[in-house]
């Protein structure tokens, strides 16, 4: 069934002016496109009254944000005559903000000179703002998720590595080693009289006391190819990569002096303050060598250490 061109022509004016999306017609043929036509969707969306902008070029919602990327796009396909469709940054007659996707075609006459051209302004804001949500949470989660692999590799009390990440960091390094035949040390260190600590102070001063002794010991290994951590109750438990035999005692002799500058008052210790004993192992590994069998002489050499009076440094 053919529609009559009048009632075609109607229902075209009707449809343009009642849409909701804002639609605006610029003369191409004059100099900077000046607007012929706005609809009631433009009017709503915008806030500017038809009357206000005839005649005018569309730039004045661009407000103070003249350099936006999409501006170029659009100055572009005007001047080759081509579509474009981007999303703006503009601003209504009260000032406020709305993100427009704003798509461009131009209107040719019979020899295709671009005479006009057609612009719908979509409000596009409400996408925006849940993109930027998305965006922001994806954020939060990302890091919430760096905060528990952190949380998930550090002692809750004294804020060093667990025995995970040493375990982890051990085996990484033992590889290392190997590989490049580079000495690799491990210490086993231990609070002396601890449970008697413990027992006569409380166990709020226990745990303070381990959280500086773990602040002391952390702070005397920061390598790169270093891991301290807090491998259980009073133990601690150190894996040093590239470090002589000879260094690594001198170096664990001045942690035990460290500790006890700290001057933590242990009236059950013949020392009156906290001391700690330190096993130190520091070879080469070979193939067939595990940190297991690393972590066992130093442990050999703690307990040594121990039976030698505490308060003193052994080697494996």
């Amino acid at each position: 069934m053919l529609t009559h061109p009048l009632i075609a022509s109607e229902l075209l004016a009707k449809v343009v002016d009642q849409s909701v999306d804002g639609i605006i017609i610029t003369d191409n043929s004059k100099p900077d496109n000046p607007t012929l036509y706005v609809n009631r969707g433009f009017e709503n969306l915008t806030g500017y009254r038809a009357q206000e902008v005839l005649g005018k070029n569309c730039r004045y919602l661009q407000g103070k944000e003249t350099d936006q990327p999409a501006l170029e796009v659009i100055r572009e396909a005007i001047k080759k005559g081509e579509n474009c469709i981007v999303i703006l940054r503009n601003f209504r007659k009260d000032g406020s903000l709305f993100w427009n996707e704003f798509s461009l075609s131009p209107v040719k006459d019979e020899v295709g000179k671009v005479t006009h051209f057609i612009g719908v302004l979509k409000d596009v804001t409400a996408r925006a703002d849940m993109l930027k949500h998305l965006r922001q949470s994806k954020l939060e989660l990302q890091q919430a998720n760096r905060q528990l692999s952190i949380l998930a590799l550090t002692d809750g009390l004294t804020g060093i590595s667990n025995r995970r990440h040493f375990d982890e960091q051990a085996l990484a390094l033992l590889s290392m080693a190997q590989r490049s035949k580079t000495t690799l040390a491990v210490l086993m260190i231990d609070i002396d009289h601890f449970k008697q600590y413990n027992d006569h102070y409380g166990h709020a001063a226990g745990d303070a006391c381990l959280i500086q002794v773990g602040k002391v010991i952390a702070g005397a290994f920061q390598r790169p190819g270093d891991c301290a951590a807090r491998y259980g109750g009073e133990e601690f438990a150190v894996v040093s990569l590239g470090v002589s035999l000879e260094e690594m005692q001198q170096h664990a002799q001045q942690l035990r002096e460290k500790v006890m500058a700290l001057d933590i008052p242990h009236l059950k210790s013949k020392h009156a303050r906290i001391t700690v004993s330190i096993g130190v192992v520091a070879h080469t590994p070979k193939r067939e060598n595990s940190i297991s069998m690393l972590l066992k002489k130093a442990d050999d050499a703690l307990y040594a250490a121990k039976e030698r009076g505490r308060n003193c440094v052994v080697e494996g």
